[in-house]
């Protein structure tokens, strides 16, 4: 009997108005959101290969060791052509340097060519399933009772040996049976785009994360389907069961969202970030009021009577590259140096502070957000999407979190090689090759030779032994762990509602 009711219903939809639009809909939306999905990947990967060859280069190319900055580029998640998540909202590459721990990316966004056109761009394949998915869900169910009543043929069925439950179980199956196709229609649309185009190369933990949003999708549906029918179960006409159904769409789709954000900043202050810069700039300023206060105390070390360059190249913090001057000039710097690298490190290690305190109050406020956000089903499923797509705010911070364990490394093999306190960290020319002050006041034609010497005259460092940044990828089992609970969510949403619809239905006039 539940499969007579079922197939009576799937069939009553698949000729319906109804059903040719929804179906129409997602073949018209969905293409269009996967092309621009897949452009602004390829996008990403373009500038990604360009980045990361000029960051190779950059390391490669360096003749002091005080330029061995390197700069790592994130590649691009093949996923995120489903879900952004926060991606959008964040760099790509970040600079690894000693006087500072890395916070935030810098870099190229997921952005267009015309900026001006971003804001038309910035819906993905999972923010179009969950507001397709779930519309579609309500006005296919909305009227999944009522209109039996309206049309007198609920009673006519009571009249026989069909019994409740059966009724309702048939009716949630005939439903699925219409809905099913067209969201497993919208996946393989989407999974055909990405196969046919040469430019992407999914592997078996990609296309099992893609499974799971299959899965993740269906139980969304699941939740706005019994939505639908515990609305009809409650009201006796299906006019006021689909206004109904519609303002809920509204306030969990988009009003929702919205105050949990305004909430969760009303309530959890998060320190603003000029403050902690200005603090940051303090310890700078007295990092540099030290550094000029030793200043004399090393000049008068090595004997120097001034400061002599002849090529020279800085950024003012801690890139410095010299060639040619007086003997003085690189046995005065690598006296500030040695006593400038604990001093630089544990400025850091007090801006880190600032930084991760600041950090924390970010952390905060966005978990009272998606704690608020969990009495909405499309948050829950935009959560668990981002989490199966890696593209969630848990796996930036164990991204970044990996570039500061990186950090230590690499200032662990600076201080192994002892680096810093050799002069090759900031001349790529030998102690000896340095004229004296003596040489040069006696017109030594060959001591004004090396006077004059240049940075490019110099090889470039050997920097196969310096430890490379080796991203972890996230496994199928992390980002599933990382949305099981979201997932549970939904799901007992779902046995929530349905266990509610039949208790309502229970006690419905038929009459």
């Amino acid at each position: 009997m539940i499969w007579l009711i079922a197939k009576k219903d799937f069939l009553l939809n698949l000729l319906s108005v109804r059903f040719i639009i929804g179906f129409v809909l997602c073949l018209l939306v969905i293409p269009f959101t996967i092309i621009v999905s897949v452009d602004n990947y390829e996008n990403q990967v373009r500038v990604y290969k360009i980045e990361q060859a000029q960051a190779d280069r950059e390391l490669k190319e360096s003749r002091v060791w005080s330029a061995v900055r390197p700069t790592i580029v994130q590649e691009p998640e093949p996923l995120s052509i489903f879900s952004t998540g926060i991606m959008t909202n964040v760099g790509n590459k970040v600079k690894i340097a000693f006087w500072e721990y890395p916070l935030f990316p810098s870099g190229h966004t997921i952005t267009r060519d015309n900026p001006s056109l971003n804001a038309f761009f910035s819906i993905d394949f999972s923010k179009v399933i969950a507001i397709l998915i779930s519309l579609l869900a309500l006005v296919f169910s909305y009227d999944a009772i009522t209109r039996e009543r309206e049309d007198g043929t609920m009673k006519l069925t009571f009249t026989g040996q069909v019994s409740r439950i059966s009724f309702l179980m048939g009716k949630l199956l005939g439903l699925l049976l219409i809905l099913l196709p067209i969201l497993l229609f919208c996946y393989l649309l989407a999974c055909l785009i990405i196969v046919v185009n040469p430019g992407i190369s999914f592997s078996a933990s990609d296309w099992g994360g893609v499974a799971l949003l299959f899965l993740t999708s269906v139980i969304y549906m699941m939740v706005f389907l019994l939505l639908g029918m515990f609305i009809s179960s409650r009201v006796t006409h299906s006019s006021s069961s689909i206004i109904i159904s519609l303002l809920c769409w509204i306030w969990f789709l988009f009003l929702m969202p919205n105050i949990a954000t305004y909430l969760s900043q009303s309530i959890s202050k998060a320190p603003l970030y000029d403050n902690v810069q200005a603090a940051m700039n303090n310890y700078d300023d007295t990092y540099y009021k030290e550094y000029g206060e030793e200043w004399p105390r090393a000049a008068q070390r090595v004997n120097m009577r001034g400061l002599s360059y002849n090529n020279c190249n800085g950024d003012g913090v801690e890139y410095l590259e010299l060639a040619g001057g007086p003997r003085e000039t690189p046995l005065f710097h690598q006296q500030m140096q040695i006593w400038s690298t604990p001093v630089m490190l544990n400025n850091a290690d007090k801006k880190w502070a600032l930084q991760r305190d600041y950090l924390d109050g970010l952390m905060r406020q966005q978990h009272l957000q998606q704690v608020i956000a969990w009495l909405s089903p499309s948050e829950l499923f935009g959560q668990a999407t981002d989490a199966l797509c890696h593209t969630n705010a848990n796996c930036f911070l164990k991204y970044m979190e990996s570039l500061r364990n990186y950090r230590e490394s690499l200032i662990t093999y600076f201080k192994d090689h002892k680096l810093f306190e050799s002069i090759s960290y900031f001349t790529g020319q030998k102690l000896e090759d340095f004229p004296t002050r003596a040489e040069l006041d006696a017109g030594d034609q060959d001591a004004h030779r090396r006077y004059e010497r240049g940075n490019s005259e110099f090889p470039y460092l050997d920097t196969s032994g310096v430890p490379r940044y080796v991203p972890q990828p996230v496994a199928l089992s992390a980002a599933l762990g990382d949305a099981l609970g979201r997932l549970c969510a939904l799901l007992g949403l779902a046995i929530v509602l349905l266990v509610g619809t039949i208790v309502s239905f229970m006690k419905y006039d038929v009459r």
